[in-house]
């Protein structure tokens, strides 16, 4: 399926949708070596993450998080990193639903506690993509599961939705093996252009009407 032997599964809840006034309040990820032509899970990472203002009350609504479990479970940022960029090394191919917001934190990431300038150089794969070149809107997590009838639910708390997020994956690999030819490509919405971090070896394609025929890009 890949060329890479280990592949990062991840995803993030956050206080906001911008990494520069928001935070990783959750991380949620799976590691994933291959060994004897398979995939198979080497290490999982289910951490909540103090953040230093009170979550807003939408984000509490959509997550179940609140401000006491971050206060009693959580790790502070720079702990909760370390324990991330431990499981990711230069081959490894960073996955996730919507990769494009996870990107953005996790530069910021990289950049608040490892090196400023620090630019993300990992292969990446948006599963997000490959559902959206196969089905109608709408496109979220949750419309993935109930396509495919995976078993794992996408509730808005981080490792469950990795978990949903790589069900999704091999039930788009079952249905068409082609996902090598979605590594290091992103589409966007050309009303709106690309949001957050660019990558120079990514591939970003305008996406016209619900569909991103990102195989013939």
């Amino acid at each position: 399926m890949l060329k890479n032997n280990k592949v990062l599964i991840f995803d993030f809840e956050t206080s906001g949708l911008s990494p520069q006034d928001s935070q990783v309040i959750e991380i949620g990820a799976v590691l994933l070596e291959e060994k004897n032509n398979t995939y198979v899970v080497s290490k999982e990472l289910n951490l909540l993450v103090t953040a230093d203002k009170p979550l807003p009350a939408k984000i509490v609504e959509i997550t179940n998080i609140t401000d006491e479990m971050l206060l009693r479970d959580g790790v502070e940022p720079k702990e909760a990193f370390r324990q991330l960029s431990s499981m990711i090394d230069e081959q490894t191919l960073l996955v996730a639903y919507n990769i494009q917001f996870d990107l953005s934190f996790l530069q910021k990431m990289y950049q608040d506690f490892y090196e400023p300038s620090y630019k993300i150089k990992n292969d990446i794969l948006d599963v997000m993509v490959v559902y959206k070149d196969r089905n109608e809107f709408p496109h979220r997590l949750e419309n993935a599961v109930a396509k495919y009838k995976v078993s794992v639910l996408s509730t808005h708390r981080a490792l469950d939705d990795v978990y949903a997020t790589y069900e999704v994956l091999k039930a788009l690999k079952a249905e068409k093996p082609v996902i090598k030819h979605y590594v290091n490509k992103i589409g966007y919405n050309p009303k709106y252009g690309v949001s957050g971090i660019k990558l120079p070896h990514v591939t970003y394609i305008p996406q016209y009407g619900n569909r991103l025929e990102v195989e013939k890009a």
